[in-house]
């Protein structure tokens, strides 16, 4: 098998894609550069000769002066988002050039044969290209620095970042299991609840903690009981045992919506990714949600595999398998926008210091840079040998005041939040050690022991003797009386010894409530039944629910890829060698964007010589459409009789007019443009680009069903009321 060159293989590509176009559109293209064509033709020949006005240096050095700013940023981002499509693009420059223009832009580029689109044979796509017989003048002019620049720092926000910790999180946990009726229906915590956790933490303060109770509700960390919500532990705990960074980011994105767990997963990662690229100066939002798009794109796979989510094994495997189409499927639908997902978290990220606001650009955006949850070091609990010494942080007064400094991981703080009640939150906690609390620690499961061990763990003096005595006190206290619910067996005393040694019911055996009386580990009638089956003996239910372990898969882990942001930035302009595409730092004569004057300059003279030429109003009219449109390169193509006189635009009160545009256009499978008035929009004008589909007339006025882009969708649009209704084509699209 013959290897070809990859320049030549695009170059085959491109001359391909031309000879498919439309007839219309590739004979007025034809038209456009070569003059009038005069029959017999050939497609082929026609193809070559435009090939050879491509190759002379002079049309090439023209093409590329007349190349703007906007141009530029364009055609960088068409060269740096892989596979480029017309969604990619709208998506990319979402808030900064809406679909309409950005539609012109991108077939002003294709009449100018700086880009041409193909059809993806694996996608069915169409994808956007740069046209390879200019690539050489093109790509010394690119720079991911054209998409990304750096923000120009107009006001430094000198406020101190509210972000989240440990000890911050541990808190508020503290406060929902000791004020379980702190929301309402709908999730929302109440006015009173509020005050109660600014009191405490702050002013402010309140908006934070609802969007972290949001996020628990989201990710089951809560669960409704009578009394409103309570800490699902198991969970809580296998949440806590995650990576700080991983915590946080689960927390923003469950904070805008439950997900499943490969979407959750992909959005957690797409938000740290992004944060962890961004530079040392920051980027204005704008150039924040580029980022999170460009590193999607770069590699959508890691965004999307659930495999890791389930842990090893041949069994997580098939889990794995048999979610991951369901769940990668919800995944990719979420991520169809990265831009806009990055949008969402990009304000709850900043709260908790994934992102930090560090001020406004010239332009009056925000400028984020890395938060300061990114700079800590994970220390890692996990590994091989002994685990590092925790630090003591614990203070306690005589009064049972116990203050919490910073220091301890997540994980380590929830059991003492099970032990004490918060009373103030600053740079340290203040927790008191109460008999209510310490019943709750009782009823939580922990034994006098185990309490006193948790406390002893991290506090660096011994306890005081009144605090020993007075959680004894409360122990036996709550030892007097238990309430029970669940499965009881009773036997007598001489088969007391015979059950504790069954192998079927010994494992199943929660708690000896007294002697003969076996608390079962069971939950439901049909495996207590089994369970009596299997020993032979008899059953009693009573009252007390055995404790039951979290069951559910773990929260899902996944690695941050800490070189993205260096690959994504790195670099100067994009060159070719060797056949492929990469960066460096080189330029040649073309890496020089020209001036405003200098452009000025080539239209001048052109429509100097326009003016002229002895030819008809309309003739002027479309010649001088092209000079502006920059594709009239040189004064031979001046010719009258290569332009096609034909109304492809009506506006006003021309509504025949107008008819006609919208009919013409879908005799010719052309697409439309549609300008109506709008006071909402920022210019005062809105524009819809669609294809049209059908007209329908009446006496009053008629209507034109458009398939509106980009979203896909078809709606009645009055063509009476439009202020201009034109035709464009569709190429960029189909």
């Amino acid at each position: 098998m013959i290897k070809v060159d990859p320049k030549v293989q695009r170059i085959i590509d491109w001359r391909e894609s031309f000879i498919t176009l439309p007839d219309n559109h590739f004979f007025e293209l034809i038209r456009m550069y070569l003059g009038e064509i005069h029959s017999p033709f050939n497609k082929q020949k026609l193809i070559e000769q435009l090939g050879a006005f491509l190759r002379k240096e002079e049309n090439r050095r023209t093409i590329i002066n007349l190349l703007s700013e906007s141009d530029i940023l364009i055609l960088a981002a068409v060269y740096y988002i892989p596979n480029a499509t017309t969604e990619k693009l709208s998506n990319f420059f979402d808030k900064t050039i809406n679909f309409a223009k950005l539609y012109e832009r991108l077939l002003n580029l294709e009449e100018r044969l700086l880009i041409y689109r193909h059809g993806d044979k694996n996608t069915r796509k169409t994808l956007i290209s740069l046209n390879p017989m200019l690539e050489d003048e093109i790509l010394p002019l690119l720079s991911k620095k054209i998409l990304l620049p750096l923000p120009v720092l107009e006001t430094r926000n000198e406020e101190v970042p509210l972000s989240l910790t440990p000890e911050k999180l541990a808190a508020f946990i503290n406060f929902v299991c000791t004020n379980p009726g702190l929301c309402k229906a709908d999730g929302t915590i109440k006015k009173r609840d509020c005050e109660k956790l600014e009191e405490i933490f702050g002013s402010g303060t309140a908006p934070v903690f609802q969007h972290i109770f949001t996020a628990f509700i989201n990710l089951s960390l809560v669960k409704e009981n009578l009394n409103g919500y309570e800490i699902d532990g198991s969970r809580l705990n296998s949440f806590a045992g995650l990576d700080e960074k991983l915590q946080y980011a689960y927390l923003c994105v469950a904070g805008i919506g439950r997900f499943s767990r490969t979407a959750l997963m992909s959005q957690a990662k797409l938000l740290l990714e992004t944060a962890n690229s961004l530079p040392a100066t920051g980027f204005a939002r704008t150039c924040v949600l580029r980022t999170a798009f460009l590193l999607f794109e770069k590699d959508p796979s890691s965004f999307s595999s659930s495999e890791r989510a389930f842990g090893g094994g041949r069994f997580n495997s098939i889990l794995a398998r048999a979610q991951g189409e369901d769940e990668n499927s919800s995944a990719n639908s979420i991520l169809e926008n990265p831009s806009a997902v990055m949008d969402r978290l990009c304000d709850s990220a900043a709260m908790f210091g994934i992102l930090q606001e560090y001020g406004k650009d010239e332009n009056g955006e925000t400028v984020f840079v890395k938060g300061g949850v990114l700079f800590k070091k994970t220390v890692s609990r996990t590994g091989i040998g002994a685990e590092p010494e925790l630090p003591k942080v614990l203070n306690i007064d005589p009064a049972f005041n116990v203050t919490v400094f910073p220091g301890l991981p997540l994980k380590e703080l929830l059991p003492l939040m099970r032990i004490m009640d918060l009373k103030q939150f600053d740079t340290a906690a203040v927790f008191e050690i109460t008999r209510k609390s310490i019943m709750r620690a009782l009823d939580s499961g922990l034994a006098e022991k185990e309490i006193l061990e948790i406390i002893k763990k991290f506090c660096a003096y011994e306890l005081p003797e009144n605090l020993l005595v007075s959680i004894e006190d409360w122990s036996n206290s709550y030892s007097s009386a238990s309430l029970y619910k669940g499965y009881v067996l009773k036997v007598d005393e001489k088969s007391t010894v015979l059950v504790q040694n069954n192998p079927s019911i010994s494992p199943k055996i929660s708690k000896i409530i007294a002697p003969g009386a076996f608390l079962l580990n069971v939950a439901s009638d049909e495996e207590a039944q089994n369970l009596i089956k299997e020993s032979g003996l008899d059953f009693i239910g009573s009252i007390q629910t055995p404790k039951s372990e979290f069951s559910g898969p773990a929260f899902p882990v996944f690695e941050i890829n800490r070189t993205a942001g260096s690959a994504l930035l790195g670099g100067g302009t994009a060159q070719l060698r060797s056949g492929a595409i990469s960066e460096s730092e080189g330029s040649d004569s073309y890496g020089v964007i020209t001036t405003d004057e200098e452009r000025k300059e080539h239209f001048d003279m052109l429509r100097g010589l326009l003016d002229k030429m002895a030819i008809t109003p309309e003739q002027r009219e479309g010649l001088l459409l092209r000079i502006n449109r920059k594709i009239i390169l040189t004064p031979q193509q001046l010719n009258a009789d290569s332009v096609k006189l034909e109304q492809i635009e009506a506006n006003g009160m021309d509504y025949q007019g107008k008819v006609h545009v919208a009919e013409s256009a879908i005799t010719q499978n052309m697409m439309l443009e549609l300008e109506y008035d709008d006071k909402k929009m920022p210019d005062g004008l809105a524009i819809i680009v669609g294809t049209p589909v059908s007209v329908e007339k009446n006496p009053v006025d008629s209507v034109v069903h458009l398939v509106v882009e980009p979203e896909h969708e078809e709606r009645a649009f009055s063509l009476g009321q439009a202020r201009n209704v034109k035709r464009i084509r569709g190429s960029v699209l189909r």
